[in-house]
C-alpha cells in the first residue's frame, strides 16, 4: 500500500511542477501591433498542429456548446475578470494556462497545451480576435 501512496505523491508533484512551468512564449513577447484578426479568427475556427479548435467547444453566439462557455462579449468582459489584468493579460492566460482562470460552472477540460501548439504571434492573434467579440 505504501508504494501506491509513494506514486501518487510523485505524480501530483510532476503535475504541479508542469503546471508552475513558464509559458514558451510569454506574454510580454506578444506583438499586438502586428496581431491579425482575421488570422486570429481562423486559428479560433480551425485546429492548428494537432491542437483542437477553440470552436470545437466554445461559441460566439451567446450560446453555451456544452463543453465550454459562450465567448460572446469576451472582448467586453475579460478586463473585468482578474482585479489587476487587462484583456490581453486575462485572455493570454486563459489559453496558455487554462485552468488559472475557471468560469464558474465549467470544469478544467481545455486543452492546456495551447502554448506549446501555437506560435507566439498565433496567441496575440487569437487574443485581438476574442477582443472583438463584443
Amino acid at each position: 500500500m505504501t508504494w501506491r501512496v509513494i506514486v501518487v505523491y510523485c505524480c501530483v508533484l510532476f503535475l504541479g511542477a508542469c503546471a508552475a512551468d513558464p509559458p514558451r512564449a510569454g506574454f510580454d513577447a506578444l506583438d499586438f501591433e502586428l496581431a491579425d484578426v482575421g488570422s486570429g479568427e481562423k486559428l479560433f475556427n480551425q485546429s492548428n498542429d494537432e491542437a483542437p479548435a477553440c470552436a470545437a467547444c466554445h461559441s460566439v453566439t451567446g450560446e453555451d456548446s456544452g463543453v465550454g462557455n459562450s465567448l460572446a462579449g469576451i472582448g467586453d468582459i475579460a478586463g473585468q475578470r482578474v482585479s489587476g489584468q487587462s484583456a490581453e493579460q486575462y485572455l493570454y492566460w486563459s489559453i496558455v494556462r487554462p485552468a488559472r482562470h475557471l468560469v464558474p460552472g465549467y470544469a478544467n477540460l481545455m486543452y492546456a497545451d495551447y502554448d506549446q501548439r501555437l506560435e507566439t504571434a498565433d496567441i496575440a492573434d487569437l487574443i485581438v480576435y476574442m477582443l472583438t467579440l463584443q
